[in-house]
């Protein structure tokens, strides 16, 4: 069973494996990507028991602007609705009018199934 927390109990090497499995080069620095990851305004991990499999997390202003700027999920934990569940989860925690993201082109269907919008910069989820 999947555990969602905003509870940060990873290690430096826990976050690193995650971000690497994915390719993403970030993992390849532990100590700044551990921090980064520490000093964001909300941040959700997800477990498979112990293990670290998925998480998300934000920067805000606490009212009107949540910029999501990690959301990954291991590989082999994909396709198991653990991504909307966590983006789920972050964008509730308030009533943000905006939600914006950068992504790449092929994780775009993956954000239009989750009503966000293109607008030729970035992705965005706008409540007015």
């Amino acid at each position: 069973m999947i555990k969602y927390t905003d509870v940060m109990f990873c290690t430096k090497d826990e976050l690193s494996k995650l971000f690497l499995s994915v390719n993403w080069n970030s993992g390849k620095y532990p100590d700044k990507l551990y921090e980064s990851i520490k000093n964001s305004t909300y941040k959700i991990f997800a477990y498979d028991d112990d293990k670290l499999i998925g998480m998300v997390c934000g920067l805000s202003d606490k009212n009107i602007n949540l910029f999501i700027s990690y959301l990954l999920v291991m590989p082999e934990y994909q396709n198991r609705k653990i991504g909307t569940t966590l983006l789920q989860k972050i964008i509730s925690i308030n009533d943000f009018n905006r939600v914006e993201l950068i992504c790449e082109n092929k994780d775009k269907n993956f954000y239009f199934q989750n009503d966000f919008i293109e607008d030729g910069v970035g992705m965005f989820k706008i409540k007015w």
